[in-house]
């Protein structure tokens, strides 16, 4: 006679294969269509819809996924060279239970990251906004090597690297307020800004322009 604990074991091993080849035939019909979707938009906009672009803004992104970038629209917006891509990372949490079982958790995050192609080279520089403990600690103690020379700057951004002759009084005042999104980092000739959340095309691109020009036109 079956033992019955075995025959509900592979039962539900058999239910479980079904939902995850189900929700792996239902992710990539959603993909598809997204997929569509952007390519239309891009049809009707002048735009061009890149799958797997060869880009490596994963090691400026949060998690540094080199592969992160699915998906990409490039364009030119008033002559200047622009792309936005979403960029997908997934961390692990690994946690331990009263039984002292380590259990894992898996948590996929979305981006829209916006890429605007400078006129020119420019040395490797992020500025990101300060959270609650670090304002405290730069109103304190400074913010080091690399202030601006604006207090009110350096006390609601950080910069990393060297402030050179893209930190204008005009760029400054911008990021004091609001006009330029934060955080972003340039590597060579492209300016890297990103954004949680997934694209879905217009995207705003007035804020990254304008950081554009600030940066093409510093002393």
């Amino acid at each position: 006679m079956d033992d019955p604990l075995v025959a509900v074991v592979g039962l539900f091993c058999v239910v479980a294969v079904v939902l995850f080849v189900l929700a792996l035939v239902i992710g990539v019909r959603r993909r598809r269509r997204r997929e569509q979707q952007l390519q239309q938009w891009a049809d009707g906009n002048g735009w061009q819809l890149v799958k797997q672009p060869a880009v490596d803004w994963g090691q400026h992104l949060p998690g540094r996924n080199p592969h992160g970038v699915r998906v990409m629209l490039a364009g030119r917006v008033h002559g200047r060279p622009v792309m936005v891509g979403e960029y997908e990372v997934t961390d692990t949490q690994v946690t331990t239970g009263a039984d002292g079982n380590p259990t894992s958790t898996s948590h996929t995050h979305l981006y829209v990251v916006t890429v605007a192609i400078l006129g020119r080279m420019q040395p490797p520089v992020s500025v990101s906004a300060r959270g609650r403990l670090s304002r405290a600690k730069a109103g304190l103690l400074g913010p080091g090597d690399t202030a601006s020379g604006d207090p009110q700057f350096d006390k609601a951004f950080r910069i990393r690297g060297a402030p050179g002759p893209w930190c204008t009084p005009a760029l400054l005042a911008a990021h004091l307020a609001g006009h330029v999104p934060v955080p972003w980092t340039v590597s060579g000739q492209q300016l890297i800004t990103w954004r949680e959340g997934s694209l879905r095309p217009p995207e705003p691109l007035d804020p990254v322009l304008r950081l554009a020009h600030l940066l093409d036109n510093g002393a």
